[in-house]
């Protein structure tokens, strides 16, 4: 006579029996503001009202054309430009 292992796929005879107290809920999502908050907390200076995208941009293309236009440095220019923008906002206030 085979013995049946609990690890055979083709066993369908649970191991132990669940009772109906034991279920845990279904994982749920976090909502967006649960999201937003643990955000701010692990990265604080990412909360909203940061520099957009375009004004980035528009401080990279200040930052290229000061320096006469050469090519093959837009990423130091955008990073440059994210330094900037973050810190006239921050001095705002």
């Amino acid at each position: 006579m085979a013995t049946v292992s609990d690890n055979d796929p083709k066993s369908t005879t649970p191991s132990v029996a669940a009772k109906s107290g034991d279920r845990r809920p279904a994982h749920t999502e976090p909502t967006p503001e649960a999201v937003a908050a643990e955000a701010a907390a692990i990265y604080p200076d990412t909360v909203p009202g940061g520099p957009t995208a375009e004004e980035i941009a528009a401080e990279a293309y200040a930052i290229y054309e000061a320096r006469g236009g050469d090519h093959g440095r837009d990423q130091d220019d955008w990073l440059e430009a994210e330094r900037r923008v973050t810190e006239r906002r921050n001095a705002k206030g």
